[in-house]
């Protein structure tokens, strides 16, 4: 019988980080509303698929923090408000498109 797990901490490191980053921002944006739910709903399926080792997963994970980011910079207006409203999913996607985390993705994940 297959487990499902909801992380997988054999991953890499930068991977498990930015698992628990997909799901702490899928919460986050769900309670946002709008079109953050739509995308909200994207992380934590793509959360789940990371976890268990799904290569569709990790592209959804990176189109949707992706349009995170380009959502959150077209809402904020300047100054110091954007830098924070951009801290986590700019790290997210930091995390997701890290050397580590593509190379892992294109050899163990189906």
């Amino acid at each position: 019988m297959q487990s499902r797990r909801w992380i997988n901490r054999y991953q890499t490191q930068t991977l498990v980080l930015g698992n628990v980053l997909l799901y702490m921002e899928g919460v986050f944006n769900l309670a946002r509303g709008s079109f953050f739910a739509l995308i909200g709903v994207a992380m934590l399926m793509a959360g789940y698929g990371i976890a268990n080792d799904k290569k569709v997963a990790w592209k959804l994970a990176v189109a949707s923090s992706v349009a995170s980011v380009l959502l959150r910079l077209s809402a904020q207006s300047g100054g110091l408000e954007i830098l924070f409203s951009l801290i986590f999913p700019v790290a997210l996607l930091a995390l997701l498109i890290h050397p580590l985390s593509r190379e892992y993705q294109k050899i163990w994940f189906n």
